[in-house]
């Protein structure tokens, strides 16, 4: 299939290719390698990069339930999107879900702001397509996925209605959107209470149900379908893009 890219510089829609990855209309130049998109430079990357390195594999005990979170969520997933449909998983780090759908015969898209967890993606074998851009200048034309999701991603901004409009902005009418965020009332909400925690990475803003549901009716999206997973620890909200 063609290589839905849109210039995140002039919006303006192009079969991007490898051998010329460059916009038709503004003649911006993007980087291919190493089966790396890349839309946009590592900028103000320093604080996640130290978390990738040093947790560059799955590996240890937390490692081992994150895994165990993505299969959840994947088959939760999977009730949404059927082979051959296009899901984005923006903001998604090294885009384990991303894998996991791709591997089920889905076209997956995988896309984080910093180049290392995506390098890391590629290292382990992903069949997901890597992207390096702005979740909040997404550069991927309007309607274009059957599903846009994310874990654990919009409680790290501050301005989350920005980033979940742009979700919506790509996927289809009548399609769906998916967000995770840590619940207020888990476990997750004490943990930027440790002294050892991961300050300004991991800890982000708790949400409740009325909360994560207001911000989807306000990025215009339907609710479907509100629950908490993985021990309670996070929210997560199923919506659709109206038509």
């Amino acid at each position: 299939m063609n290589l839905p890219f849109q210039c995140p510089h002039c919006q303006t829609t192009n079969a991007f290719s490898r051998s010329d990855f460059s916009c038709g209309k503004c003649r911006h130049q993007f980087k291919f390698g190493k089966g790396i998109y890349q839309f946009a430079d590592d900028n103000n990357t320093q604080t996640w990069d130290t978390y990738w390195k040093r947790t560059p594999v799955y590996d240890d005990i937390m490692d081992v339930l994150r895994k165990i979170m993505n299969i959840q969520l994947r088959r939760y997933l999977l009730k949404s999107v059927h082979p051959g449909d296009c899901t984005l998983e923006p903001g998604g780090g090294s885009a384990y879900v991303s894998a996991m759908l791709a591997e089920k015969g889905l076209y997956s898209y995988a896309l984080d702001y910093a180049y290392l967890p995506l390098s890391i993606a590629q290292k382990m074998g992903s069949k997901a397509v890597l992207v390096q851009g702005d979740i909040f200048n997404l550069p991927f034309p309007h309607n274009t996925f059957d599903l846009a999701f994310n874990n654990s991603t919009l409680e790290h901004f501050k301005n989350p209605l920005d980033a979940l409009t742009e979700m919506a902005r790509v996927t289809k009418p009548g399609k769906y959107v998916f967000v995770g965020v840590p619940f207020t009332y888990g476990p997750l909400a004490v943990y930027k209470l440790k002294k050892n925690s991961f300050k300004g990475a991991w800890d982000g803003t708790t949400y409740d149900r009325k909360g994560l549901k207001q911000l989807f009716s306000e990025a215009g999206l339907e609710v479907l379908d509100d629950r908490t997973f993985f021990f309670r620890c996070f929210m997560g909200v199923l919506g659709r893009k109206k038509i």
